[in-house]
């Protein structure tokens, strides 16, 4: 058909031949797309039975302005067939609506407002080139006059369509394009006949007739097409997203159209329609000038509900600990302005893991949600309660004494709901000091609460000695460990930092010597999964030694969820065998966690701890690691580390790389992690690597690296 239309019709000598052509083509054209139609039954009445039905009239309009010029030679405008286009437009908008409402599933689709707008701006030139002008034609009838505006309009509804069309990416849908490029080319032939002519489809041009052709020719194809069920049921649709640079545009051209179709006409001579053009343009303007600030609304709304989002806590609706931390700054500021007292608290659901796994998880949710809301509703204004973490909960109380922020602790741990209990632990913040420190003073009285029997609220006092320095002061740092293959974050190690010296082993020793090292390396483990912000996916290296694991204070105050963590142990040693050791160790993969074995080879006894305790990481230690580049030994002793440990199910964590040629010897021996000052020091924060990619040379052959191999 599409050959006939290009290369036959034009070449016809008649119009009577031409005419006979274009209704056989026409004829053709429908009857594919009335036997592909009537194959998918389901689809008639989904707008396309509408629209084809349409598009028959439309045919049959041009097979009778064809019978009246050729045979009953009527002369007079307008004809019946004119009256039968118009019936197949007023058809054809029925169905592209009843299409619109199944497609959209009983909602809007977007894009209505934009498309009004270019169809607005579209109007201006039918308006200055076709519709004023034909109103103003003394020679024309006022049915004429009529039927050629109706016409106008049908075109731009044609248009309309057009755009909605466009606003949507249907493009997975071959379909979609035959539609589009049959109504493209409609319009192009419908407006190029009303500009050459007023007397109907009998007396367009050769090329017009040609262009309307082709439009049934892709519309019998879109038809035909497999997509085209792609196409009505929505996949094509879902698959991608209202383009908001196709709305832009659309704006833009209807808003351009006015102004572009005054400069057309003063370039052919000038116009009486100025003042229609500014109206119009200044309708354009003002809805695109509405439409825009609607979005703009909008996008504020919507930013204004992602940061509500981003700092609440999904479960509970409460702040989470990034808002948390916001809070008690604003809390602090003002405390601080106002000459005001402050006081933080820390409370823990005491049995949320036993009551989940008697009642389960869900059940433990609404718990959580119940204790939120039933909290939430005995604090005043300006009182924020928080979900710090997992079944732990923090509150800042603003002008409240350290017995008043007791009493109202009190208060929420008599109405926990669900018959459980809470220990809670408080401390007055003072002014001109870090807050961490209030925090740690507050979490230390909680873990003290807990460990004299739970059910209690306790408030801090350091004023009296009762808790050491350290566990105050206690900040904890984090230093990435990255994949050896690919120089990933895949894990973090968290390291202990004093205000007051560097000797980190030092502080734990005499901890220990002073009875609360437990509560100190617990604290540590507390505070480090307390780091908000964790990157998902990523796990977490905590340091454990055997003689805190001998301490039931110390398993009271570990978290009882160490999914994510590896927990190192110490190299450090307390008397205990392996077997011991091992089942202390158990308990913490019983919590989730997995185990690490420090500072690999320094002591004889590494090789058979790694059979006898079977962790899942061992970190060799980083005093092999210095210059194993340049010394033959320590580079086979890493290879030998690492395949024993690989033979007994370990992966292999190498420390203290700091140059690129370390790197390339771990690598080389086939090392799982690494971790070091050349991927990133200890941090605060989650932060990245160090990019080291540009700086990793291969070895040159002949040189140290090479020959340590």
């Amino acid at each position: 058909m599409a050959a006939v239309t290009a290369v036959v019709f034009p070449l016809l000598p008649t119009a009577g031949s031409r005419d006979l052509v274009q209704s056989l083509v026409i004829v053709v054209c429908l009857a594919v797309a009335w036997h592909h139609l009537l194959q998918r039954r389901d689809l008639v009445g989904q707008g396309w039975g509408t629209i084809l039905a349409a598009v028959t009239v439309l045919g049959s309009s041009d097979a009778a302005a064809a019978v009246e010029a050729q045979v009953l030679h009527v002369d007079s405008f307008p004809r019946p067939s004119n009256v039968m286009a118009l019936l197949g437009y007023l058809m054809l908008g029925t169905g592209v609506v009843q299409f619109e409402r199944h497609r959209g599933k009983g909602r809007r689709l977007p894009g209505q407002i934009e498309a009004a707008i270019f169809a607005l701006g579209a109007l201006t030139p039918l308006l200055v080139f076709l519709m004023l002008p034909v109103l103003e034609a003394e020679s024309l009838s006022p049915a004429s006059k009529a039927t050629t505006l109706a016409y106008a309009l049908a075109d731009l509804a044609v248009m309309t369509a057009i755009a909605r069309l466009l606003l949507t990416d249907g493009r997975q849908a071959r379909s979609f394009l035959f539609f589009c490029g049959a109504l493209l080319v409609s319009l192009v032939g419908d407006f190029w006949s009303g500009v050459t002519t007023t007397q109907g489809p009998s007396s367009a041009l050769v090329p017009i007739k040609m262009l309307w052709l082709f439009a049934f020719v892709l519309f019998a194809a879109g038809v035909a097409h497999p997509s085209m069920r792609t196409l009505t049921d929505g996949s094509a649709w879902r698959r991608g997203n209202l383009s908001s640079k196709r709305r832009v545009w659309l704006l833009g051209v209807g808003q351009v159209l006015p102004a572009l179709t005054l400069a057309i006409a003063w370039a052919l001579g000038g116009t009486r329609y100025v003042v229609v053009v500014a109206v119009v343009g200044l309708v354009v303007s003002a809805l695109v000038a509405t439409r825009v600030t609607s979005l703009m609304d909008r996008v504020s709304e919507q930013s204004v509900q992602l940061a509500a989002l981003a700092g609440s806590d999904e479960l509970t609706g409460l702040h989470n600990r990034s808002a948390w931390n916001h809070e008690l700054s604003r809390a602090c500021a003002a405390a601080r302005d106002q000459g005001e007292r402050l006081c933080i608290a820390l409370l823990d659901l005491d049995s949320l893991r036993d009551f989940n796994d008697t009642h389960g998880q869900p059940a433990g949710d609404r718990l959580l949600r119940e204790a939120a809301a039933t909290w939430t509703e005995r604090l005043q204004d300006g009182e924020v309660l928080s979900r710090y973490g997992g079944q732990q909960f923090a509150v800042i109380l603003p002008r409240r004494s350290l017995p008043d922020a007791v009493r109202v602790l009190d208060g929420l741990r008599e109405v926990t709901p669900g018959r459980q209990t809470i220990s809670a632990g408080v401390a007055e913040w003072v002014h001109g000091t870090d807050p961490e420190v209030a925090i740690a003073e507050a979490d230390a009285a909680l873990n003290l609460a807990k460990r004299s029997g739970r059910n209690r609220v306790l408030a801090a006092d350091p004023g009296n000695g009762s808790l050491p320095a350290p566990l105050l002061a206690l900040r904890p740092v984090v230093q990435p460990i990255v994949r050896s293959d690919d120089l990933d974050i895949v894990a973090y190690e968290a390291l202990s930092r004093f205000p007051h010296t560097d000797d980190v082993p030092a502080v734990f020793a005499h901890a220990h010597e002073q009875g609360y090292g437990d509560l100190l390396e617990a604290t540590a483990i507390r505070r480090a999964l307390a780091i908000p912000g964790r990157p998902a996916g990523v796990d977490l290296f905590v340091n454990v030694s055997e003689r805190a694991m001998r301490s039931q204070r110390f398993w009271d105050a570990v978290p009882h969820d160490l999914t994510g963590i590896v927990v190192e142990l110490h190299e450090d040693r307390d008397g205990l065998d392996d077997l011991t050791v091992l089942g202390y160790l158990n308990r913490f993969r019983a919590k989730g966690a997995r185990i690490g074995l420090d500072d690999l080879g320094v002591r004889a006894t590494d090789l058979a701890r790694i059979v006898s305790l079977r962790p899942e990481v061992v970190k060799i230690d980083r005093s092999l690691v210095a210059g194993c580049d340049l010394n033959r030994g320590r580079d086979a002793v890493i290879r030998m580390l690492v395949e024993f440990a690989s033979a007994h199910g370990g992966e292999v964590c190498v420390e203290g790389v700091e140059t690129p040629g370390e790197l390339a010897v771990v690598r080389a021996a086939g090392s799982t992690y690494v971790q070091g000052y050349l991927f990133g020091r200890p941090e605060p924060d989650w932060v990245g690597p160090v990019p080291v990619a540009g700086r990793l040379a291969p070895p040159v052959a002949g040189s140290a690296a090479t020959d340590c191999r």
